[in-house]
This record gives structure tokens, C-alpha cells and sequence, in this order.
């Protein structure tokens, strides 16, 4: 198989990935982007958004990104919002893919050549499950990963030369503006030209100069974003460190990364992953991504609040270092038939991983929307909920992105509640998102059938497991009157 080959089958990927993944990894994700660009786009209310933007300390600079690819779209009649995200997913994906191309191409001229292990490093970029599961979300970190690269790929890719110092310095001011705990790479990037590079002092000023003038264009967008001329990496720092609001999230002790990683990135894959990591930081630990991810992953560690997708932004350089320790391993000497078996069992493992990737939902509540916003006049406009709002809300905040423009929405206490409610309201019909597989209750008058579920009706036919109380879901149910003839 060629290098192009595994190129172009790594796009389809990125794009299969895109087009499944619906939803989101965080809320985060959801609604400090999407429902902010949805507040500037004059389609919902500043007091509906998530507390941070009343706090201002969050960058606008992707939010002005997903305002002006929504606005475009809705110029041109596209405003389905599935496929609003799903172009969102799809724009982030192609780009994270384009980037780690460039970055592979140059790393692999440098270091594997035309080996076979040059092809094994183009696989291992695209086809790890988390790597496409990671690319295809409009996330900040995400976007924090590209910016990342880019300024790294600059720095590396012809002899430090200014033009492409500076153009480091803006992409690495980009990654700041969407993610503020980047600046602990940025620090420790211009702490590698000086110390390890000598890159010589003028050139690190005007590098440092082109960073700056970004970051002042980052606060002029966050101006027009909040109306008021504020220092958002203040807010932020001041509020998370200093007030401790992070905190207010949960707590975690220091190993929690690596605990995390070795249980969720799947044992026969993470042990193996981060042996090879290690093996490839002592040969590469003056290498610029040596310097730019350890201080990244060390300060993470001593932060009290932890989440594995604050390392999604060191993904690449990550695997990098991962990769030519397994070189560096097994460059010199024949792999044993054990080797050989335990690599084809990694590689079995991280195809079905990548495949349960595709098939179970990253969001199912997202997944019940889609199904009513396409069906929404099936059920006379209305939805209806039992003891909890669902309608559209997540993480307790409204999502104004989802909703049909004509949806009625009603939340009663109970069934026998809901029944009162639509004999008094003379409902015939409506939408139903029950917080279980099967509607294991009765109304009377009214007939009540499952429309929609994320899991399929297969799994729940195999016998032997509870799955009305196994399956911790919400299934969308048509309720109907049924006809007195």
C-alpha cells in the first residue's frame, strides 16, 4: 500500500468519523461555541447561555469562527442543524487531517525515509481510534491541536528561518486564543529556541512580536463579542485558580491521566502506547515536542480539576514520540513471534474500537433531536416530558440550536398527570422522550409506540438481560388518541 493510498483512506476516515459522530464530547463543546455564535447570531437570549459568558472570561475567537460558517450557510438556505454541525465536524476534521499530513510528510523525511516504517507512522496518525474520534469535533481542543501544529510545523520545517518564525508566533497566538492553557506549550516552545535552538535573540523578539499582535486582535474580538473591552485570560485564571471555580467541577489525584488513559484508551492498546512513549522520550528529549507537550502534561497533573480531554491538544506530538520509541525499539533487531502476534492483536483491537467509535452514539440525547426535528409535524409539533425537562436541554442549559422553529414543549409530574394534560388540552397527538427504552406505563385514551431509540431493536431481543433497566436511555414514543370507532 502506498503513502497515498493510506492518505486518502485516512481522509475517508476523518469523513465516515464526521459524518457518525454526531453530538458532542464535552457540553463545553456545545455551549461556549455554538450557543455563543447562536447569541451573536441574534437566536437566543444572553440569559440562556452557560455562566462563563456572563463571568466573560472565555475567548471569542472560535466563536466568531462558528459565526461566520453558520451565518454563510444560512445565506445559502442551509439551516438544518445537523447539518450545520455536521459541516462544522466535517471543516474541523478535513483541516486536522491536511495538518497532520503536511506534519507527517516532514517527519518522515527526517526520520524514517521511504521505510516501511514511514507508512506504519502515516497509519498510526490516522487510524488510532482517537485520533479521528478526537479531529472531527469543534472543539477548542481541537482547534488548539491544529493551531498547535501548525506553529510547531513552521518552526521545524526549514532551519528557523524568520518568515516562518513569525508565522509560528501567529499560529501558536491562535492556539492560545482558543484554548489559554496552551500558553504553557507556547512558553515552554520559545524556552526551546532559546535554550536547545539558540535561535538568536532578534528573531525571538519579532516571533514573539507577531504572537503578541494576535493576542491583541484575540481581545479586540472578545470587545465586539461581550461589548465591553475585558481581558479574558484574566477572568479565566482568576476565577478557575485563584477563586477556585474549577474546582467546583470535581477533583482528581495527580495519576488520574494515567489511570484514565490505560482504562479508557482500551488495556491491550494503552499499556503498549505508553510504553513506546516513554521509550521515545529519552533518545528525543531535546526534540521540540518533547519540550512543548511534557511541561503541558505535567502542569495538567497538578491541577485539581481533570479531564482527558484537556490532553486531546498533544494528541499528534504525542503519538510522534510514541511511534519512534516503537522505531527506536525495533529498528535494530528482528521482531520475536510473540511481537508479531501482540502487534496484530493491537491492530484487531484498534479496528473494533474504531468501529464502536462509529456505531454507538457520542450523544444520544443529540441523536433523539435529530430524529424529532426530522419528524417533528408527526407529532403535531409538540414534545412532552415526564418529571424532567429534556426539552432540549443538556447539562441543565437550553439549547436553542436544536429546536424546531415550530416545536410546542410541555413537562407534566407523572403518566397519570400527562394523561389529565392531554384530555384537558384535547391533545391528539405528540412526541413522548421517556427516560427508558420501553414506556413501561398507560394512558388512557391514548396509544403509545416507540419511534425512535439509539439502540437498536435486535439487541434488546437477546434474552437473559434486564435491558428495560440495563439501558440507561431516553426513546422517543408517539402519543396518540386512539379513535372511539
Amino acid at each position: 500500500m502506498s503513502i497515498k493510498t493510506i492518505k486518502y483512506a485516512g481522509l475517508l476516515v476523518f469523513i465516515i468519523t464526521a459524518y457518525l459522530n454526531i453530538g458532542h464530547i464535552h457540553s463545553d463543546e456545545h455551549f461556549q461555541l455554538i450557543e455563543f455564535a447562536q447569541y451573536k447570531l441574534g437566536f437566543t437570549d444572553s440569559s440562556d447561555l452557560a455562566w462563563e459568558f456572563q463571568e466573560k472570561m472565555r475567548p471569542s475567537f472560535q466563536v466568531w469562527v462558528a459565526y461566520l460558517i453558520i451565518k454563510t450557510l444560512l445565506f445559502f438556505q442551509i439551516d438544518n442543524p445537523f447539518i450545520i454541525a455536521f459541516i462544522l465536524r466535517l471543516f474541523s476534521g478535513i483541516l486536522y487531517w491536511f495538518v497532520i499530513t503536511k506534519m507527517n510528510a516532514l517527519l518522515c523525511k527526517r526520520f524514517y525515509q521511504e521505510t516501511p516504517y514511514c507508512k506504519l507512522f502515516y497509519g498510526i496518525t490516522y487510524f488510532i481510534w482517537f485520533v479521528p474520534f478526537v479531529s472531527v469535533h469543534f472543539s477548542s481542543e481541537n482547534s488548539a491541536a491544529i493551531f498547535l501544529l501548525l506553529g510547531l510545523y513552521f518552526t521545524i520545517k526549514d532551519n528557523l528561518k524568520l518568515e516562518n518564525l513569525l508565522l509560528s508566533g501567529v499560529f501558536l497566538a491562535a492556539s492560545v486564543l482558543v484554548r489559554y492553557q496552551m500558553g504553557i506549550s507556547v512558553i515552554a516552545f520559545y524556552l526551546w529556541l532559546l535554550i536547545v535552538a539558540k535561535v538568536p535573540i532578534k528573531k525571538l523578539i519579532l516571533s514573539a512580536a507577531a504572537f503578541l499582535l494576535i493576542i491583541a486582535i484575540g481581545i479586540a474580538m472578545d470587545f465586539a463579542f461581550y461589548g465591553d473591552l475585558v481581558f479574558t485570560p484574566f477572568n479565566y485564571l482568576k476565577l478557575n485558580l485563584i477563586d477556585g471555580m474549577a474546582s467546583y467541577f470535581g477533583t482528581e489525584p495527580w495519576y488520574f491521566y494515567i489511570t484514565q488513559f490505560i482504562l479508557v484508551g482500551i488495556p491491550l492498546l494503552s499499556i503498549p502506547i505508553l510504553f513506546f512513549f516513554i521509550k521515545g522520550l529519552i533518545p528525543l528529549k531535546n526534540h521540540l515536542f518533547t519540550w512543548v507537550i511534557l511541561p503541558f502534561i505535567l502542569v495538567h497533573f497538578f491541577i485539581s480539576h481533570k479531564e482527558m480531554r484537556f490532553l486531546f491538544p498533544i494528541v499528534y506530538p504525542f503519538l510522534f514520540l510514541t511511534f519512534y520509541g516503537f522505531y527506536s525499539y525495533f529498528k535494530d533487531r528482528k521482531r520475536k513471534k510473540y511481537e508479531v502476534v501482540l502487534g496484530k492483536i493491537f491492530i484487531i483491537t484498534n479496528f473494533l474500537v474504531l468501529f464502536g467509535v462509529w456505531i454507538m452514539p457520542s450523544n444520544e440525547m443529540i441523536h433523539n433531536y435529530k430524529y424529532i426535528y426530522s419528524n417533528i409535524e408527526r407529532g403535531d409539533n409538540r414534545i412532552m416530558t415526564i418529571e424532567k425537562d429534556f426539552y432540549y436541554k443538556m447539562a441543565g442549559l437550553k439549547s436553542s440550536f436544536y429546536i424546531p422553529p415550530s416545536a410546542i414543549s410541555d413537562c407534566v409530574e407523572s403518566i397519570d398527570q400527562m394523561e389529565d394534560y392531554l384530555l384537558f388540552h384535547d391533545i391528539q397527538k405528540c412526541f413522548l422522550i421517556y427516560n427508558k427504552y420501553d414506556f413501561d406505563g398507560e394512558i388512557d385514551g391514548y396509544s403509545v409506540q416507540r419511534t425512535y431509540s439509539v439502540y437498536p431493536d435486535w439487541l434488546t431481543q437477546i434474552e437473559g438481560i434486564d435491558w428495560q433497566n440495563t439501558l440507561q436511555t431516553h426513546s422517543v414514543f408517539l402519543v396518540e388518541k386512539e379513535s372511539n370507532n
